[in-house]
């Protein structure tokens, strides 16, 4: 059963650089075809256990077609231009469907994970796309019950999103309201 967790006010992505190390960066140690560069807020390449935060982590080098952001109230992960968001449900609703038009928005509910599950489900999801050639998305408009419509302004999608690598062997992987062909 998983860990009880209570954010409170505070951002529930708000993750330190010892976090990322343990529970993220070290999954991805034993493939080759990764090379991990960890960056501050200003774009500069810092180290993982320096006291300057981690707010970007490239997966690909100096290509950066692959890469995460860190932003405390909503993380998201880049992959040739394409942008899949993460967002605190406490900010969602300060969120409008203009906000996130053209990206893929995760709509699970993520204050309900612990820090060491939202690290894994980022894991998880950024692992489909290594060795990403292409990323081609189908969005639709999800249907919910107007009365109990959640949030103003924002409506919830779901998507396809196929990955063209050179993977023999495709699997498809569920995240909610996104389907992962790879």
């Amino acid at each position: 059963m998983p860990e009880e967790v209570n954010y409170d006010s505070r951002a529930c992505m708000q993750f330190s650089n010892e976090e990322l190390c343990k529970y993220f960066i070290t999954k991805f140690e034993n493939n080759s075809s990764i090379a991990i560069r960890t960056l501050s807020q200003d774009d500069r390449e810092i180290e993982i256990t320096s006291s300057t935060p981690i707010q970007f982590i490239c997966f690909d080098g100096e290509k950066q077609h692959l890469f995460i952001s860190f932003n405390g109230d909503q993380t998201s992960i880049f992959v040739h231009n394409e942008e899949i968001m993460f967002i605190d449900e406490n900010r969602k609703g300060m969120y409008t469907t203009s906000d996130t038009s053209g990206n893929v928005v995760y709509e699970g509910n993520l204050r309900s994970f612990s820090h060491v599950e939202l690290l894994s489900l980022f894991r998880d999801v950024l692992l489909c796309f290594i060795g990403a050639e292409k990323v081609e998305i189908i969005e639709r408009e999800a249907s919910y019950d107007e009365e109990n419509k959640q949030y103003k302004y924002y409506k919830p999608h779901t998507y396809e999103i196929n990955v063209n690598n050179k993977n023999s062997d495709r699997q498809i992987k569920k995240f909610k309201n996104i389907t992962i062909s790879y």
